[in-house]
Formats: structure tokens, sequence, C-alpha cells
């Protein structure tokens, strides 16, 4: 009998360490994706220290299905121009309202935390299926747009949002482009979503970026369009670029005029017929056949 028991015990004693061992297994992980989410905002705007730390503040307090955050008043107004822009998990949210010293957050999901989780999860998996040996940035920055253009579904929902394209798959011009600059500023890529006019003067979107100090312009919904993502016509691009394609009235998100992009180290990819890594250069082959190779 007591021979019994004790197997009894050590049974019970096993199952609770295994679930112990499996439950810090998992807390681990879930604090190794946490560590790989930052709360990033467009570039276009610059504000102080203490509003970027509130606008933390206040993303932490959703990622985490809070129902209230603190703030000084005297901050909302911008904090929410960052909010409303940069940061996607804002879909996820029905209402902000100041209720005395705190403001209110009212979801529209009852479990708000899983689905910022989930959230987190699907950017860390798209994040992973473009990292590189070499952790450069400017490689990084090619397998996001190739990764986007090559996966586009484009939807018939014109409102839809970055989240819901991030955690779909389906977007239009405007979420599409949301989130390529959103996935390269987590990487500590400056980005700029750009809000513009086509050829036809019907409203589109296109990105900014800042690849080795210089700024190039990024059409991810138009490499889908014109080659389902195939290629790169599209990376990297000067002003006169995307003015030579028809984009015309660039404008930041704050609304300031978009900036000059002159620099021309992609400009080979404009007649590119086909491209591939290599190393840490980009190989490309001209309609000519001709092969040049730009370091990344």
């Amino acid at each position: 009998m007591k021979k019994t028991i004790s197997i009894i015990l050590c049974l019970f004693i096993a199952a609770i360490s295994l679930v112990s061992c499996s439950s810090k297994k998992n807390e681990e992980n879930n604090a190794t994706l946490w560590d790989s989410f930052y709360y990033t905002y467009d570039s276009a705007y610059s504000y102080d220290d203490a509003t970027i730390r509130a606008y933390e503040d206040l993303c932490k307090a959703i990622v985490n299905g809070s129902g209230e955050v603190r703030m000084n008043s005297a901050y909302f107004d911008d904090v929410m121009a960052l909010y409303n822009t940069s940061f996607p998990l804002s879909a996820i949210v029905e209402s902000i309202e100041q209720s005395e010293s705190v403001y209110k957050i009212k979801y529209k999901y009852e479990d708000a935390h899983g689905k910022a989780y989930e959230f987190v999860e699907k950017t860390d998996e798209i994040q992973g299926a473009c990292n590189n040996e070499f952790n450069n940035d400017n490689m990084r920055a090619v397998k996001l747009y190739n990764y986007i253009a090559s996966s586009i579904k484009v939807s018939d929902n014109s409102a839809i949002t970055c989240y819901e394209t991030i955690m779909t798959g389906e977007g239009t011009t405007f979420s599409y482009s949301k989130m390529f600059a959103y996935l390269l500023q987590q990487t500590g890529i400056k980005s700029y979503y750009v809000l513009c006019e086509d050829e036809t003067g019907a409203a589109k979107a296109i990105v900014m970026a800042e690849l080795n100090e210089e700024l190039y312009y990024f059409d991810v919904f138009k490499e889908f369009e014109d080659n389902e993502g195939k290629n790169l016509k599209y990376f990297g691009m000067t002003s006169e670029d995307i003015k030579a394609y028809g984009i015309k009235n660039a404008v930041f998100i704050n609304s300031q005029p978009a900036s000059d992009a002159s620099a021309l180290r992609f400009e080979a990819l404009r007649n590119c017929k086909k491209w591939e890594l290599d190393e840490e250069n980009l190989l490309i082959t001209k309609q000519d056949d001709e092969i040049v190779q730009i370091a990344l």
C-alpha cells in the first residue's frame, strides 16, 4: 500500500514538474515574442519625448488589453495622431474616452489581449521569413517588399485596415503600403506612408524609406499590378521615377509635401527582367540581359 502511494506521489510530482516546465517555457517564448515588438510611428512625425512616452503607454495598454491608461490631456491630440496613423492595433479598439484623470479604452473584441498576441505572432512570422544571416537592413527591405508584393490578394473593402491586411493577406494600395511602412519601422528602418494620385487622378499610396541615409520611394501595390510581385521594378525609386509612371501630389501622412528622392543606387531595377540575392548583393538581369550587381 505504501509503495502504491509512493508511486502515485512520484507520478503526481512529475506531472506538476512537467506542467511547470511547460508553463515556464511558454512564458519565455511569449516574453521573446513581445521583445520583438516595438511601438513605432511614421517617420513624418517629430514629437518630444514626453509625447512619445504617452503614445507608447497607450500602445502598451492596448497590447495588454487594459481598460484604461493615464495620460496628460495636453498630449492627447498628438498621441492620437500617432495612434490613428501608426499603430495597426488601433483596429481592435472601439473608442478611447476621457474619464476624470484617465482615458477609458473600449475594445471591439472580448479577448483584446489575445487579438494583440495573434497580431504580434503574425508580424513576427513575416519578419522571420524575411530575415537574413547578415542582419542586413537593405536585404531585409528587399525581402519584405517581395514578400508583400508576391502575396497580395486584392480586397473589395476600400476601408480595410493595415491590421486586417496583415492578418488576412488581403488589402488595397493603402493598406498594403501601410503594412510595408509598418514592417520596415519594426526593423528599425525609417519609413513614411505617402498619399498621392496615380496617372488617372485616383487616390493611392506608396512608401518612402531611408536606406543607407538615402531616401527612396517604393510602390509595392504597383509591383503586384505590373508583374504579380515577381520583379523589383518599383523598388528604390527616385522622385523622377514615380513621376514617370504618373504619380503626382505626393504628401506625407501629416499633410506635408513628400521629400525629394534623387539617389540612383537602384536605377538598374527600372529595366529589371529578373533578380536574385547573392550573399550581400542584389544581382539584376536587365531586359537586354546585362547583369548588374548592387551591393546591399
